[in-house]
């Protein structure tokens, strides 16, 4: 008996192959009809046969589906046989949205058999740095609208030549309807340039490049979402001029990519998890413990245990690092501090001229910058310290249906926007520190491309953070008084558990207990605040505790310099002059106007003037970082906290306890937590030994004051989140303390713990308010 099905296929369904995939399917099974994409990134089939061939037409495609391919929603429906078809064909893809949700995949790795066509002497793409297929190649960055065919990508530019037009129409090729299908012939093509502006014209470019690498020069590379530095691993002389060329990285470490995972394992320990990743079609940077000796320069990650690598996720990496010798190669964004990359060759070479002595350019357009994610273990579980290139734009499966979208827009670092549609939230891609007009346009810009994939035309709500000068927020306010739609102000900490919670799928009535810790973000009250415990649900929270009020002398500077932070907490425990005596004898570097800084802090401190109060967890390892002399200033977000978890990394556990008093009203005594620092550090103990015990201590006071709270309130589940949370061993002591109690304990596993993650708190948060 002869039927007809319709079948809707939502999810990732385009840009993975997976048009020729029901093609071939058909074909086998002497089915007819079409298959074509939507507008919406769907995908509709019409199929006409025998009603048992059909069945097992609907079984193959969800069983057999490519292995990209992920179904959020398989609707099947049964019509009238009608013999309207001789055959089974793809047809041209329908612009029409029919409002379901589907969603392209991101930019994904070259494939093997891409980097086989490219050793190829006989093939049109050997040595073709932007060969790609039908499972791999740019995605995201390229595509300009929808539905993901060729026209509505960069790729416009550059029309077939017969081979690869070829390719692109063969059903059963590779290559068929890949859209960034090109090779040496009819694609995009490098150009050399010096950073004069001359063009270089050589027979053996990647030889060559390789040749002015080892030379010590800097060399400008444009990838497939923006620009990267790259300069040997060996050089020191080259390294210190890297990071004289790109201002405030005096220390901040800088990643690496190598070819091989057996060339990683000259410098670095893999274990299996992270050997999963870093061979993933993601390709992120994955944070590695460094091998001993370490035999790449120390300036690379100086006064740190790891050190980020990736390998190559595109055939420009590839060829490059198939004529390198050393083991690796620095890769580093190639832009200003506070300014987007940039990823025009003009701008490249006019802005960049000044950092890289060569460039690499290609003249394929890069629609949406993306920067290259960045994945470590904590707790023995992968988290993303920045969701982007091998992730964006897939979004967050949410356990509940939000009635309208909605918008947030992020805090003031490391942020990114997002967007709430029904049972999804979609992260953009990192966008960095919102606080210069550029990078608050390419906030708006990347919401703003997310928003037309998904063919919203317009948000009911907005969520931002509730600092009242924060550029994200500015931008919030204007959107929603342009659109007059509802504007909500979320704390900055309520935002971080909402997105652990959604992050865990947690349902919309489960209460939790957060344990917030980070470095800043504005309190309720308007103190900072960091180091805090709440009883969360995704309509309200309560502070149950947190770590004792201390004061920032000289409030950002501060931050800067922790001497000022560890002045302040211990000034309730010595006086006036002890704490002189004190900085002048012991610390007499600690601050870069030496004794004259130290006179001047000290008689802010007495007159009471620019200091600010603060519970922040960030502060409190910052303080312990410089009271040990692991880290005096802050060149980069994080630096004395990540200087101190390295330090442990040295230490043993239990050499040293500390003996706080039990929290009142659920308050922990940091004054007298490194009190007794201090006196075990100037007693002779080795730093080491007390840079893990300080950790573990706050891991311990922060899990009592949490599991006394859930079970008093009868709450099964405890989560950590925050910038924090990326720390290793105060994950873990948590974690373990938090399971041994019974409890269950959550962690981020695809949201960033740090502020990457507010961004979709807030839109969460800001829909839930309006059906209250």
């Amino acid at each position: 008996m002869n039927s007809r099905v319709k079948v809707i296929c939502r999810g990732i369904v385009q840009g993975i192959g997976f048009r020729p995939f029901v093609f071939r399917l058909a074909k086998e099974l002497n089915l007819t009809g079409f298959v074509r994409n939507q507008g919406d990134a769907g995908v509709l089939i019409i199929a006409e046969g025998q009603k048992k061939v059909l069945l097992e037409f609907i079984e193959l495609l969800q069983s057999d589906k490519p292995y990209l391919a992920k179904y959020e929603d398989f609707h099947v429906e049964w019509e009238k046989f009608q013999n309207e078809y001789s055959d089974f064909e793809i047809i041209k893809s329908s612009k029409k949205n029919v409002g379901g949700i589907s969603y392209l995949p991101p930019d994904i790795s070259i494939c093997e058999d891409c980097l086989v066509d490219m050793t190829n002497k006989e093939d049109n793409r050997f040595e073709y740095a932007f060969t790609s297929c039908v499972i791999c190649g740019p995605r995201y960055t390229t595509i300009t609208k929808l539905p993901y065919d060729r026209p509505n990508t960069t790729m416009i530019d550059f029309p077939f030549c017969s081979t690869c037009q070829r390719e692109y129409d063969d059903p059963f090729d590779r290559r068929h309807h890949a859209q960034t299908t090109c090779c040496n012939l009819c694609g995009p093509q490098l150009s050399l340039f010096n950073n004069l502006g001359e063009e270089f014209k050589v027979d053996k470019l990647f030889e060559h490049l390789i040749d002015l690498i080892n030379e010590g020069n800097i060399i400008a590379i444009k990838g497939i979402g923006g620009t990267h530095l790259a300069c040997s691993v060996m050089n020191d002389n080259t390294i210190l001029k890297l990071r004289t060329r790109k201002g405030k990285r005096k220390y901040k470490p800088f990643a690496v990519i190598s070819n091989s995972l057996e060339k990683i394992r000259d410098f670095a320990v893999v274990s299996p998890t992270e050997e999963k990743i870093l061979v993933s079609h993601r390709k992120p940077i994955v944070l590695l413990q460094k091998k001993k000796p370490f035999p790449l320069s120390d300036l690379i990650a100086p006064n740190l245990h790891n050190i980020g690598v990736m390998l190559p996720y595109s055939g420009i990496h590839s060829l490059i690092l198939d004529k390198l010798k050393d083991s690796a190669l620095i890769l580093t964004s190639a832009n200003p501090s506070d300014i987007p990359m940039f990823i025009e060759n003009k701008s490249i070479r006019e802005n960049l001229r000044n950092m890289a002595d060569y460039f690499l350019l290609h003249n394929r357009r890069i629609h949406q910058r993306i920067d290259d994610s960045v994945v470590r273990l904590s707790n023995n579980s992968p988290v993303i310290i920045r969701r982007s290139r091998g992730w964006v734009p897939e979004p967050i499966n949410l356990p509940f249906v939000l009635s309208d979208p909605s918008l947030g827009v992020g805090p003031l670092l490391t942020s990114t926007g997002a967007i709430g549609m029904k049972n999804r939230c979609f992260p953009t891609q990192f966008i960095g520190d919102v606080n210069s007009l550029e990078t608050l346009e390419f906030l708006e810009s990347s919401i703003n491309h997310v928003q037309s994939l998904l063919g919203i035309e317009s948000f009911k709500s907005i969520g931002c953070d509730l600092h009242p000068r924060f550029l994200s927020s500015s931008l919030a306010k204007q959107i929603a008084e342009d659109n007059s739609i509802s504007l909500t102000k979320i704390q900055h900490h309520y935002a971080h558990s909402i997105a652990l919670m959604l992050d865990n799928q947690l349902a919309l009535d489960e209460e939790i207990i957060t344990i917030v810790a980070d470095g800043v973000g504005y309190g309720s009250d308007g103190v900072i605040w960091g180091g805090e415990i709440f009883h969360c649900t995704y309509n309200d929270f309560s502070r149950i505790g947190h770590l004792e009020e201390q004061i920032m002398i000289g409030g950002d500077r501060a931050t800067i310099y922790p001497i000022r932070m560890l002045a302040g907490i211990l000034s309730k425990k010595l006086s006036h002059s002890e704490l002189s005596d004190l900085l002048t004898t012991k610390y007499p570097n600690g601050l870069p106007g030496g004794e004259n800084e130290i006179h001047v802090l000290l008689s802010q401190l007495k007159k009471k003037l620019n200091l600010f109060k603060t519970t922040s967890t960030g502060r409190i390892l910052a303080s312990t970082s410089s009271l040990l002399k692991a880290c005096f200033e802050r060149t980069y977000e994080g630096e004395p906290a990540i200087v101190l978890e390295s330090l442990a990394m040295r230490g043993k556990d239990g050499k040293v306890k500390f003996n706080l008093p039990d929290p009142i009203d659920g308050i922990v005594n940091t004054t007298e937590l490194i009190y007794q620092a201090l006196e075990k550090y100037h007693s002779g103990i080795r730093p080491e030994h007390i840079a893990i015990a300080i950790q573990n201590e706050l891991a311990f006071q922060f899990s009592n004051i949490a599991i006394g709270s859930a079970k008093a309130n009868n709450i099964k589940k405890i989560g950590f989140t925050g910038g924090v949370a990326y720390n290793d061993f105060i994950t873990h002591k948590i974690a373990k303390q938090v399971e041994s109690s019974g409890l269950e304990f959550l962690q981020h596993n695809s949201l960033p713990c740090g502020d990457g993650g507010i961004s979709s708190g807030q839109a969460i948060y800001a829909s839930l308010q309006l059906e209250i």
